[in-house]
């Protein structure tokens, strides 16, 4: 540490700065590292038309997988209907001979 004191990190220069770390940290720590990629490249976008772009993927994405999970639900109590429907072999009562 006294060799690289210039390697140290920097710490927050004023109230704000520190306040900005904190609100990242807690992003992380709700959200988790994708989620917080993700908006910060939304948010962050050179060009309105980028940002626009990544805001309208989102919500495209997020509608797919609102139907592939009702389409996981339909296929799941289709399945299980036909399960039911199914003729039910019949078992014989072995009675225990001791």
């Amino acid at each position: 540490m006294a060799l690289n004191r210039g390697e140290l990190p920097v710490r927050a220069r004023s109230g704000g700065e520190l306040a900005e770390r904190v609100r990242r940290a807690e992003d992380y720590a709700l959200l988790g590292a994708r989620v917080v990629v993700e908006l910060h490249s939304e948010s962050r976008a050179a060009k309105p038309s980028t940002r626009a772009w990544a805001i309208t993927r989102r919500a495209q994405r997020a509608h797919r997988r609102q139907a592939a999970r009702q389409q996981r639900g339909e296929q799941h109590q289709a399945g299980r209907v036909e399960r039911t429907s199914r003729p039910q072999p019949e078992r014989e009562m072995v009675a225990d001979v001791r």
